[in-house]
């Protein structure tokens, strides 16, 4: 009967995730306040004892091998399974610490996380942040606490709490509208070149309240963006017409550099939610954090 190694050093396994998520010694170094040489090293030694190589190089870039990838499935668990021993042992002293890792849309982050960040961690020095930023607000198959995104909900099974509203309004730049005109009505829009952005999570704006019913607004972009901070930057520079939310375009306005169009035109408010798994609703660090976010934006109403 073969054998097998133990692991006696547990962080081998978290420093051979963090290489296995981010495809790179120097990133993983960087993430986990490590020298290069140590993450390297640790590799190597986590190699000898399974036995079996983890990475390959292909070029420059790091890829998993068979072995790895499954490796890297199970130490993955395995550290979420700790992180939640930990979290459960924390919520009896409930005192939020720990690291605690958030994704969001390039949007949400900049605009909305990252002026609270400080504020957060000076309420909560022992919670350690990392704020992964994403073209997109679905869930990604790396090991998060907290998803801050806009729109619909999906059918799973993550816990969500409803933070905040978002609210769009359509913008121009000055420019833009001493060159082409000023819209009037809905139907001017067709003869205006329109910014557009791919919606997802059912916040399209483009079908608006009139009277009792819902009506879609025929329009054709002339410029697509996957962004909405692209999506911002093109309005300035006088690209067209466009929906930002209100939190984004706020600045713009007061400086004059973007002016409302048709002001009274209002779709729905796209809901705003902070989504965590399941199993980690209890954790002091998440629920500090979600209380914050609640805290602080209905202060400012995004």
């Amino acid at each position: 009967m073969r054998e097998h190694s133990s692991i006696a050093d547990l962080n081998q396994l978290r420093v051979f995730a963090e290489v296995a998520r981010t495809l790179s010694v120097t990133e993983a170094a960087r993430v986990l306040g490590m020298p290069k040489s140590t993450v390297s090293r640790d590799v190597v030694r986590l190699e000898k004892a399974l036995g079996a190589l983890l990475l390959s190089r292909v070029g420059r870039r790091i890829v998993l091998t068979e072995a790895g990838a499954l490796f890297a499935d199970h130490a993955t668990q395995i550290l979420a399974r700790i992180e939640d021993a930990t979290d459960a042992v924390a919520t009896s002293t409930a005192v939020p610490h720990g690291v605690l890792t958030v994704q969001a849309t390039y949007v949400l982050g900049y605009s909305v996380l990252m002026p609270l960040m400080a504020s957060f961690m000076e309420r909560f020095p022992g919670v350690d942040v990392i704020l992964e930023l994403e073209n997109h607000g679905s869930p990604s198959t790396r090991d998060w606490d907290i998803l801050f995104a806009a729109g619909a909900l999906d059918d799973s099974s993550h816990a969500a709490r409803k933070i905040a509203e978002m609210r769009l309004g359509l913008y121009a730049s000055p420019e833009y509208i001493a060159r082409r005109g000023t819209p009037q009505i809905v139907a001017d829009l067709g003869d205006h070149d329109i910014v557009d952005k791919h919606w997802t999570r059912g916040a399209a704006p483009w079908d608006v309240q009139f009277g009792s019913g819902v009506r879609q607004i025929p329009i054709r972009p002339r410029l697509l963006l996957n962004d909405m901070l692209a999506v911002a930057f093109a309005l300035r520079q006088g690209v067209g017409v466009g929906w930002l939310p209100s939190f984004l375009a706020q600045e713009s306005v007061q400086t004059r550099a973007l002016v409302p169009v048709l002001p009274n035109l209002r779709p729905p408010p796209i809901p705003v939610y902070a989504i965590f798994p399941l199993r980690r609703s209890a954790s002091p660090k998440i629920q500090a954090f979600v209380d914050f976010l609640s805290e602080s934006l209905t202060v400012q109403k995004p």
